[in-house]
C-alpha cells in the first residue's frame, strides 16, 4: 500500500480526515488529521453519502418549479423585447420608466448585449405580455458501447 498523502510504501495505513476528506496515510503522515475510528458494521463516509442520495426522495416542489425547470430564455429574446415595445409604441426611455429601469439596460437587452435576470424578465413579460421563455426540446444521446460511459462522441451527431 502506499500512502495518499505522501506517496511513500507502506505496510500499513490509517484513515484520517485531512479538510473533510477521508484518506490512507502512513504512520508518520496521520499526525497531519484526524484519525477515524471505524468499528465493525461502520459505513464509510462515502457510502453513507450514497446510500442518502439514494433514499433522498423528491420533497413537494410545486409545478410551477418543474415548469421553470423545463424552459430556458428564448434564442431571440432581445426581438421579442423590441418588437412588443414598439407594438405598445413605447420608446426605449417610456419602457424604462414604467419597468423603473435606465433607458441604458432595455439598450442593451435589445442589442442582445445583456440577459434579463429573472426579476427583470418577469417584469418585461408582465409590462409587455409577451412570453421571453419557451420550453427546452429534450435531446437524445447515443448509448456508448464501452462500460465506461459517455464520451464527446457519443453527443455529436454524425448523421447530419
Amino acid at each position: 500500500m502506499n500512502c495518499e498523502l505522501c506517496g511513500k510504501k507502506t505496510s500499513r495505513t490509517t484513515t484520517v480526515s485531512i479538510e473533510n476528506s477521508e484518506i490512507e496515510v502512513c504512520d508518520e503522515c496521520k499526525s497531519y488529521g484526524k484519525e477515524i475510528f471505524k468499528g465493525k458494521g461502520d459505513i464509510s463516509s462515502k457510502n453513507q453519502i450514497l446510500q442518502r442520495i439514494k433514499n433522498k426522495k423528491r420533497v413537494g416542489r410545486s409545478s410551477e418549479m418543474d415548469e421553470i425547470n423545463k424552459k430556458e430564455l428564448a434564442l431571440d429574446y432581445s426581438e421579442r423585447i423590441e418588437r412588443a415595445r414598439i407594438e405598445k409604441n413605447l420608446t426605449q426611455e417610456e419602457l424604462a420608466k414604467k419597468l423603473n429601469e435606465k433607458k441604458s439596460l432595455i439598450a442593451k437587452l435589445e442589442r442582445s448585449d445583456m440577459r434579463p435576470s429573472d426579476d427583470l424578465r418577469k417584469k418585461l413579460e408582465q409590462t409587455l405580455n409577451i412570453e421571453l421563455m419557451e420550453k427546452i426540446e429534450s435531446t437524445s444521446t447515443k448509448k456508448s458501447e464501452s462500460s465506461k460511459g459517455l464520451t464527446i462522441g457519443d453527443l455529436i451527431d454524425t448523421e447530419s
